[in-house]
């Protein structure tokens, strides 16, 4: 019994590795120009946004002089 139960764990590892579902997911691919802004913002396939991490925002800041 402890050998088919052996048997059935390893079967289930076989189909497991490390693949991701876009390429600019994987860390290799972070410096990838079109992984990096602004050539992923029109596909929305940037590195930081598919991983999670808080987007860079590019803000423009207003002359407040009053006018």
């Amino acid at each position: 019994m402890k050998a088919v139960l052996l048997i059935f764990t390893a079967l289930l590892f076989v189909g497991c590795a490390d693949t991701y579902r876009y390429s600019c997911q994987d860390p290799k691919n972070k410096n990838n120009e079109e992984c990096n802004r602004p050539a992923c913002e029109a596909d929305g396939l940037c590195y930081d946004t598919l991983n999670g991490l808080p987007p860079k925002e590019n803000k423009i800041e207003n002359d407040s002089t009053g006018e």
